[in-house]
């Protein structure tokens, strides 16, 4: 799985940005994932996912729990995707933040 990060200005935190790509059961996905950034501009640990498939299109929020990621539950969240796509998206959470 690749990825490409979005960088910011040089002059301010940078907080992770990036998309990917990635084949799930014959399924090719594209994803936009972003720190979370709380109104007072803190990072919360939680990441915003736009996923996009075939199938249609998911924003939903991505919660680490220990070593292991879920899907959030927020009201607005659109779908839940199978916990294999959110291992695989969690998987590339953790490369990208080495």
């Amino acid at each position: 799985m690749s990825f490409q990060l979005v960088t910011g200005r040089p002059d301010t935190a940078d907080y992770l940005v990036f998309t990917t790509t990635f084949i799930h059961n014959n399924t090719f996905y594209k994803a936009a994932l972003a720190e979370t950034i709380s109104w007072e501009g803190k990072a919360t640990g939680t990441y915003d996912v736009l996923l996009q498939s075939g199938r249609g299109t998911q924003r939903l929020t991505l919660v680490e729990k220990g070593e292991h990621w879920r899907a959030g539950d927020e009201i607005e969240q659109i779908g839940c995707p199978e916990q294999a796509v959110v291992d695989l998206l969690g998987a590339v959470i953790g490369e990208v933040r080495r």
